[in-house]
């Protein structure tokens, strides 16, 4: 056999298996290279040989000798190591490892996936089981000999219960009733999801960016209290030392402390300090791969934010919103690259300006390409636009989309020249003419003639562009390093609403360049530091400002600076470096982990898994599009749930069966709609009300109440399903009507006798005893309204927090039938007229059609009341005029008190309450 080459170190041994393993696991390696860059490809640089990752990986993997040469017997001996320290470190993670590979062989309390001893190996598994095991050997023995990629992805499959093969019944199966389980919520799990967390926190350590995110996600959740919002407080560290150990004071925010109930943490206890510490190393392995990369930091990583539930609900309508626009076809690219590459008369600048946009900022599902922006760009600035010519100075200046040693900055500032015609002076002269002509167009009546000035304005990438280059200084030109005039440019580009303006204000502020070239920023002295030399309170006060401004305007290294500062806040010093006592910046905790959150979730991980999961979705290749949607699902990306969440329920369940597909769905959609998801509220809701959830009903109810393609239709129609229901609610109404009466005329004296027996011989009292019947029937109704209050506890929330038509439409119908809510028919038209006046309108006609019903409804309802009332009574008093005349006691009318309580028991479920009213009409 071969092994693969310099294996005297587990990082060789690790990466030569994970390689193996990658081979397999098609969605992992290959499968999204042909849809432009693959989801996560790890870094295999020990392991990789020729072309294949793990290509000279051992072909038999059960061979003992073989893999003893790659990693030992037990994996936690360090073959070749010259470090004692990492060779213990590497042991320790072993033996931590290997309480996950007891889950994976069966002998764990949550076993995973059974391996089977390789030297009892059948001839008659199949080629794919065989296949697909050994893809989770390699995968497992990668994870124990220190792999942080394969430790992410097992910690993956115990969160999820999904494994990254198919998800067949010999390969979950453990041990006796043991296996890989799939819970219905993020906050379920036990020993399964505990040893998950123990290896997403190995993962982190050494670096992986999704473990940290997941790890931070999971802290964050359970430190929040009360709903994700602008005001939602979290717990710190102070709070929990406070509830150990007693604080006496009074403040609110020592109040705080976690929550007993289950359904409030994933996992773990986690305070925000605990939070941050994650997602502030995932944070930073992303700032070093965006200021490594092309972007430069200048630009933020494409983000895919496709939600496949509304496309799928709406199609191609051109209602859905701006991010569920399709991707710009193949077409329109090569028609837009031929006009902006005509040579005669000359190249389209409009054409070549969009293109370079769309490769710049990745737009429309288009490759975020800098190298061919940068081309674009400079078509259109040689031909005359101001606007690319500012970009193009810019991608000069930084270097970005090219080699360190192309990096020009006579070129940057040719093209900022152009995009600024006159300089400073000229630029604020447009500058002002086009702020009084605003203000004059205000002034005017909308009869009145007004002519605006033909002054265009520079171009704001360009004037910031030049103030960079007077904070640089560029040779052999006359721009010399300047930086007063670096900060007159800045404020110009700032007032004309550049945000990299913005940020360099907020640079200069704090010191850059400064002690270097002895330039004062203020004037003034007062409110300085003690030392003299160092930015004043005031400069950080007012550098915190601009930072704020350029990170809600989405620029990326404005967020990371200002969280670290809000990490750990600014004191100022004393000359002799002694704390003077005074505080410039306090530290928060929250606002820091808001900006490292934001980063984290558009960063180059999160963009990657979503771009080449939607890439693979419009490619009908569902099952990789939905591994990787899980992946970013675990690290708490919302939109990934979602769209995980959505294509579960569509029956893509990758090889399980369909109840643990609902749980998984569910799992999704319910984390989806604690972080404020409409859709996901909604989706819960549904999950309660038509019983999804129950595992007896919820494979029978699958495919009953399908997704359907627009809002409000399956309140309206069930063109294949609607008569299937109601033959079957006939038929059990009509059962109910017949079986109520053969049970009152014919069983009801034998139904006496056992219960009379039944409590003399307890020496009861009257109702102290009931049937076994009866209190079946009790415990599912209490089930049935449990269930109905948990949907509309959903649909409640939707409806308040997002105005949802779809929701206050449900509400509206569960108060008119009472379904887990009060019967109120003022409350029901109230939710149904809010669902007719939403946003979008779909719901108009589905509540007309809803009122009406409901006006017959409670009208007929009243009249049903009315006379069922009168022939109580006249039952009633015929019953005591036959009891007065055989002269026997009078007795209350048994069988027609038990028909209307038999009514009112079967009237107390969801199905049973339709059926009573319809059948009352």
């Amino acid at each position: 056999h071969r092994v693969a080459p310099n294996t005297e170190n587990h990082q060789t041994a690790a990466d030569a298996h994970l390689g193996a393993a990658l081979r397999i696991i098609p969605f992992e390696m290959e499968g999204g290279r042909e849809l432009k860059g693959n989801a996560l490809p790890p870094p295999l640089l020990y392991g990789e040989v020729g072309q294949g990752r793990g290509t000279n990986v051992v072909k038999h993997s059960w061979d003992k000798q073989a893999f003893q040469q790659l990693g030992g017997k037990t994996g936690t001996e360090d073959i070749g190591s010259k470090n004692a320290k990492d060779a213990g470190t590497r042991r320790r993670r072993g033996g931590i490892v290997r309480m996950i590979r007891e889950i994976l062989a069966g002998k764990g309390k949550t076993s995973a996936v059974k391996i089977p001893d390789p030297e009892h190996q059948s001839g008659s598994l199949s080629d794919r089981y065989r296949i697909e095991k050994e893809a989770i050997f390699h995968l497992e023995k990668a994870a124990e000999m220190g792999n942080n990629y394969a430790q992410n992805m097992i910690a993956n499959v115990l969160a999820s219960g999904i494994l990254p093969v198919t998800n067949s019944l010999e390969l979950r199966a453990g041990k006796g009733d043991m296996g890989l389980n799939i819970n219905s919520d993020f906050t379920e799990g036990g020993d399964q999801l505990a040893r998950a967390l123990m290896l997403w926190h190995l993962s982190a350590i050494d670096g992986n960016i999704e473990a940290a995110m997941a790890l931070g996600y999971r802290h964050r959740f359970s430190a929040e209290v009360g709903p994700p919002s602008q005001n939602t407080k979290m717990i710190s560290d102070e709070n929990l030392i406070d509830s150990y150990v007693g604080s006496s004071s009074s403040s609110l925010s020592s109040s705080l402390s976690h929550s007993s109930a289950p359904s409030a943490h994933y996992g773990v206890l986690g305070t925000c300090e605990s939070a941050l510490a994650y997602y502030e190393a995932a944070v930073d392995g992303i700032m070093d791969e965006i200021e490594s990369s092309p972007l430069r930091g200048k630009v933020g990583p494409a983000i895919d934010q496709h939600r496949l539930a509304e496309i799928f609900q709406r199609g191609t309508s051109s209602a859905q919103s701006y991010n569920n626009k399709p991707d710009e076809k193949d077409e329109a690219m090569t028609y837009y690259k031929m006009r902006a590459s005509l040579k005669n008369p000359q190249p389209d600048v409009h054409a070549a300006y969009k293109l370079a946009t769309m490769y710049h900022y990745g737009l429309k599902g288009v490759k975020q390409d800098m190298k061919q922006a940068l081309e674009y760009y400079t078509i259109a600035a040689d031909h005359g636009s101001w606007e690319a010519a500012g970009q193009a100075g810019k991608f000069h200046l930084w270097g970005m989309g090219l080699e360190e040693d192309e990096r020009d900055l006579t070129k940057a500032y040719k093209y900022f020249d152009q995009g600024s015609p006159g300089g400073l002076d000229s630029c604020q002269y447009r500058f002002s003419k086009h702020v009084q002509d605003k203000i004059r167009e205000a002034e005017q009546d909308s009869d009145d003639e007004y002519t605006s000035s033909d002054l265009a304005l520079c171009d704001h990438p360009s004037v910031n562009g030049m103030g960079l280059l007077h904070v640089f200084g560029v040779p052999k030109t006359s721009v010399p390093v300047n930086i007063t005039m670096a900060q007159e440019y800045f404020v110009l580009a700032r007032d004309m609403g550049n945000m990299d303006a913005y940020y360099n204000l907020a640079m200069l502020h704090l010191g850059w360049m400064n002690p270097e070239y002895g330039e004062i920023l203020s004037k003034k002295k007062t409110n300085r530091s003690a030392s003299g030399n160092g930015p004043s309170k005031k400069d950080f006060r007012t550098a915190i400002t601009y930072l704020d401004r350029a990170a809600k305007k989405g620029h990326f290294q404005a967020r990371y600076h200002l969280a670290k500062i809000y990490a750990r806040g600014i004191t100022l010093k004393k000359k002799d470096g002694s704390l003077e006592g005074e505080v410039a910046v306090h530290s928060s905790c929250k606002n820091a982990l808001k900006l490292y959150q934001e980063i984290a979730d558009s960063g180059t991980t999160i963009s990657r898994r979503m771009r080449v999961a939607y890439k693979q979705y419009t490619a009908a290749d569902y099952e990789s599009s939905l591994r990787n949607y899980i992946a970013a699902a675990e690290t708490g990306s919302m939109d990934a749930q979602v769209n995980a969440a959505f294509l579960l329920e569509q029956g893509h369940c990758l090889g399980m069966s369909s109840s643990p597909c609902l749980k998984a769905s569910l799992r999704m959609w319910k984390a989806a709609a604690r972080q404020g998801n409409e859709e996901a509220c909604v989706r819960v809701g549904d999950f309660y009300y038509y019983n999804r959830v129950d595992a007896s009903t919820e494979t029978r109810h699958a495919n009953i109440y399908s997704i359907a393609t627009f809002p409000y239709i399956r309140y309206v129609l069930y063109p294949e399903n609607l008569f299937q229901l109601i033959n079957k609610s006939m038929i059990v109404g009509i059962r109910r009507i017949f079986g109520n009466v053969d049970s009152i005329t014919e069983n009801v004296a034998e139904t006496e006798i056992e219960n009379s027996s039944m409590c003399s011989a307890k020496g009861g009292v009257d109702d102290t005893c009931s049937s076994p019947q009866a209190a079946s029937i009790k415990n599912s109704d209490e089930n049935e309204k449990k269930r109905l209050t948990l949907a509309a506890k959903y649909y409640r929330k939707a409806a308040e927090e997002h105005a949802s038509e779809r929701a206050n439409f449900n509400l509206g119908f569960m108060h008119e039938y009472g379904l887990g809510l009060t019967q109120d028919f003022p409350l029901a038209k109230r939710h149904y007229d809010l669902a007719a006046s939403g946003k979008s309108g779909d719901g108009i006609f589905a509540v007309q059609i809803a009122l009406t019903c409901m006006n017959v409804h409670e009208n007929v309802l009243k009249l049903s009341l009315y006379l069922e009332k009168g022939l109580f009574n006249v039952l009633s008093s015929n019953s005591g005029l036959d009891a007065m005349n055989s002269g026997q006691p009078q007795q209350a009318p048994r069988n027609e008190g038990s028909i209307i309580a038999t009514r009112g028991s079967h009237a107390s479920r969801a199905s049973g309450v339709i059926v009573s009213h319809i059948l009352s009409w």
